[in-house]
């Protein structure tokens, strides 16, 4: 049979059987796979660290008739700490989920995995708020995924974002208030410069601004309307 060694996160865990579990990886080279841990309930499995959620591991797995078996799991971290806050732990379930809805298996996307850890070890860290962490992976992951907003300039007339009067967004971005569109909502001038600040930052510090209470809660209203105007998906988790 064909094994493989890949290193990955642990996305999602489900039980299965008397002491199985079946597991969802995000995977560097791999994509996301789908893998079960013989025995990972067992109070005396090997797998008992690797199989957890959110645990980034180096996994070894062995292919058998359309699924894949673990043969090993090296523990790198475990992200512990993110079961020890509750908002932490319901935007990490938020990423977790939007990956594993959006991926094809062993499709390549190794800058996702990156993008998945730095939001995971910002959520750890807790040193900005996890509503902050889970808003800047979905504007990065609507980049991934080719649908990032222009947020520099009106869509269609080219009118600099700072010259717009009443800026509204629509599904590929800014646009005058006076141009017609059946779906658009207004946006203020600080959260188009925290979105620009997201966009155009390198990854670990894309995560790390300051802004009002009112312009975060706008960010992730923002946010939840990209989603919806690209993505045909329910999500259970919220932002």
């Amino acid at each position: 049979m064909q094994q493989i060694k890949a290193r990955g996160i642990v996305l999602q865990e489900y039980d299965t059987g008397e002491s199985d579990k079946r597991l969802v990886l995000l995977c560097k080279g791999h994509g996301r796979i789908l893998a079960y841990a013989r025995g990972a309930r067992k109070p005396t499995s090997k797998f008992m660290a690797g199989a957890q959620l959110f645990t980034y591991a180096d996994f070894v797995l062995t292919k058998g008739a359309g699924f894949y078996s673990l043969a090993q799991a090296d523990v790198i971290e475990n992200f512990f700490a993110l079961r020890q806050d509750y908002d932490s732990f319901a935007a990490a379930c938020y990423v977790s989920e939007i990956c594993q809805k959006t991926l094809w298996d062993e499709i390549n996307c190794d800058e996702l995995l990156l993008l998945v850890l730095k939001t995971m070890q910002n959520l750890t860290k807790n040193k900005i708020p996890a509503a902050q962490t889970a808003a800047v992976f979905l504007f990065r992951f609507f980049a991934f995924q080719g649908v990032q907003p222009q947020m520099d300039a009106c869509t269609i007339c080219n009118t600099p974002a700072p010259q717009i009067e009443r800026p509204c967004l629509a599904q590929d971005g800014l646009i005058c208030h006076h141009h017609p569109h059946n779906i658009h909502r207004q946006i203020s001038q600080a959260t188009i410069d925290a979105i620009n600040y997201i966009q155009k930052s390198d990854l670990p510090k894309s995560f790390m601004f300051s802004v009002q209470e009112s312009t975060l809660k706008e960010l992730r209203q923002i946010a939840k309307f990209l989603w919806d105007c690209h993505f045909d998906i329910a999500l259970k988790a919220g932002l």
